[in-house]
This record gives C-alpha cells, sequence and structure tokens, in this order.
C-alpha cells in the first residue's frame, strides 16, 4: 500500500482541526494498521518528512485519543519514529502532539507509557519544546514513570528528563519533583541502556546548586564514583562529568 493512499484511508485525516475517528468495529482494526504501517514507515529517514508533508500528523495525533490502548500505542510509537527528526519535532510539538502525548503518560499500558515517553524524548531535544514541555506539565508524570516496575518505561522517562534538564528552569523544576533519588536509584540497575540514561540526566541535573546537595543527599556522589569506572564509555564519561560538576565531594 502506497503512503498517499495509506493516508487518504480515513477521511478525517485532513479535517481542520482533526476530529476523533470511530474507536469500535472494524474501524480500530484498519486503525491500528493504519498506525502500524505509518509507525513501520517512519522508521526510514526519507520517509519521516515525506509522511508529515503527506498530513500524516493530521491522522495521527487524532488516534492517540482512541479508547482502544493498542491503536495508542501504535499511534505514540508513530510519533516516536517521526520525532527522530528535527523539523519534524517543531511540527509535531506546533500541532498539540506534546499535550496528546502528555496526555498518554498515565495511561496503565506500560507499552502506551514507553512510546509516549520516549516521543516526548525525542521531542525535548528541540530548545523551544523543552520550555512547552515543561509549561504543559510533563515533568510530574515523567518523573512519575520511573518508579514504573518496566525498565523500558524508566529508560524512556529519563532520557526524556534529561534532555529537559538542559533547561536552567526545568533542571530546578525537576530536582524540585523528587526525581533525582529516582534517578539515583535506576544508577543502580544492571541495565546498561538505563545507567546510561540516568548517569546523563545527573549530569545535566548537577549544576544547580540546591540539585547538587540532593544529589549528595541520596548516595548520588558515591554512586557516581562507581559509575566513572564503568567499562562501558558512555556510562563512565556522563557520570565524570557529573562528578565535575559536583566539584570534589565538598559541599560548600
Amino acid at each position: 500500500m502506497c503512503l498517499c493512499v495509506l493516508l487518504c484511508l480515513f477521511p478525517f485525516c485532513h479535517a481542520n482541526p482533526p476530529c476523533v475517528p470511530p474507536t469500535t468495529g472494524a474501524d480500530v482494526v484498519l486503525q491500528r494498521e493504519v498506525a502500524e504501517r505509518l509507525a513501520n514507515e517512519a522508521v526510514k529517514a526519507d520517509r519521516q518528512q515525506q509522511i508529515v508533508e503527506l498530513g500524516g500528523l493530521k491522522l495521527l495525533l487524532p488516534l492517540t485519543k482512541s479508547e482502544d490502548n493498542e491503536v495508542q500505542r501504535l499511534a505514540a510509537h508513530a510519533l516516536a519514529n517521526l520525532s527522530v527528526s528535527t523539523d519534524n519535532q517543531i511540527k509535531l510539538a506546533r500541532q498539540g502532539g506534546v499535550e496528546m502525548l502528555i496526555t498518554l503518560l498515565p495511561n496503565k499500558n506500560v507499552h502506551v507509557q514507553r512510546q509516549a515517553a520516549k516521543a516526548l524524548a525525542n521531542l525535548g531535544v528541540n530548545v523551544e519544546n523543552k520550555i512547552t514541555i515543561a509549561e504543559l506539565g510533563g515533568i510530574p508524570p515523567l518523573v512519575n514513570l520511573i518508579e514504573s516496575s518496566e525498565e523500558n518505561v524508566q529508560i524512556e522517562a529519563v532520557a526524556a528528563l534529561a534532555n529537559l534538564a538542559v533547561n536552567d528552569e526545568n533542571e530546578v523544576s525537576i530536582g524540585e519533583s523528587g526525581a533525582l533519588p529516582l534517578i539515583v536509584q535506576c544508577g543502580r540497575s544492571s541495565n546498561v541502556e538505563l545507567l546510561s540514561q540516568a548517569s546523563r540526566a545527573l549530569r545535566n541535573l548537577s549544576v544547580d546548586a540546591a540539585n547538587k546537595e540532593i544529589i549528595y543527599d541520596c548516595g548520588g556522589y558515591e554512586l557516581l564514583q562507581e559509575l566513572s569506572e564503568s567499562r562501558h564509555e558512555r556510562i563512565a564519561a556522563q557520570a565524570r562529568r557529573a562528578l565535575v560538576n559536583l566539584g570534589k565531594g565538598n559541599r560548600k
């Protein structure tokens, strides 16, 4: 099925503003098929911009409001893939994507949570989006996801907060949200990717003076010393930079 045909399967895909499609019976089956195909196509770099140019966001964003969890997951997955593109990061935010993804974070389905957090992590690379995500209340639900029992969810939530923390106001807000002890706890995991994201987040969050105190108090300094000797260079490098931010272990 070609991309143009795929995007025109639903008459609502070019509506302005887009409406939410029916979510029962055969419609749900079709929604799943379209969202899945778009998610798969969006993996390809040359397709990411094309999907958006053909109106793909007007189709996918309403699907995040579906009553079907699988449709929501597939739509969020497609948006996560599309948001790898720097151009799409701006367009997705301007078309209301940030709000819709934030509403998916408290979803009880961990697979929906993971894809929504992953999409927000990608969007949070953009300077303007860092502010937008915070202003729309994205930080608290991301912090809540760090307490998930699913490491794949934790990875994406910590990655999103690490990206958002590259902003002075966000760094303070994340510190005040209670995220730091949770991130330090993630830094004790045996999962290499979670360790990598946790060490990166601690690096980005260890500039603010109040955050430094929190990191010391919850054992983060000692943890970072251990991580700085990791055999995984990504982890070790981030931990070493965080230690530089913290100083030599002496509180002022």
